[in-house]
């Protein structure tokens, strides 16, 4: 169903996540957590979370993992330079690859969800 969709429909949800990754960035950072150890596994989680939700919407709009990942690790290489034009954030390279690793969180999940998708199937045909 989602392949009959025009193109610009299915990136839809991508760009708007996209967007939304954007504005996050650049928003300060002043008085999360209330201390360094909670602001960092806060702040980290957010990476990992956002780049977990937009592999996974690249990947429905492109149904490639060989597009969606190297997509979604190309934004967040270019919202942590965006991040170091924002006053008082910092641009980190540490911080793509937490980004990277939030990807994979998404084609684990995206792998998973096939798995599921792929059992019901199965199961479901045979009845």
């Amino acid at each position: 169903m989602i392949r009959t969709l025009p193109k610009f429909v299915r990136f839809l949800p991508a760009v708007v996540w996209m967007f939304f990754i954007f504005f996050l960035s650049s928003q300060s950072t002043i008085g999360i957590g209330e201390t360094r150890t909670q602001r960092f596994l806060i702040l980290k989680t957010f990476h990992l979370i956002e780049y977990a939700v937009l592999y996974v919407l690249i990947y429905f709009a492109t149904n490639s993992n060989k597009k969606a990942i190297p997509f979604a690790y190309f934004y967040a290489l270019s919202d942590e330079f965006h991040q170091s034009l924002v006053p008082g954030r910092e641009g980190r390279f540490t911080d793509t690859l937490i980004d990277l690793i939030g990807i994979f969180i998404g084609v684990l999940f995206i792998k998973i969800l096939i798995n599921l998708l792929n059992t019901y199937k199965k199961s479901s045909s045979q009845l």
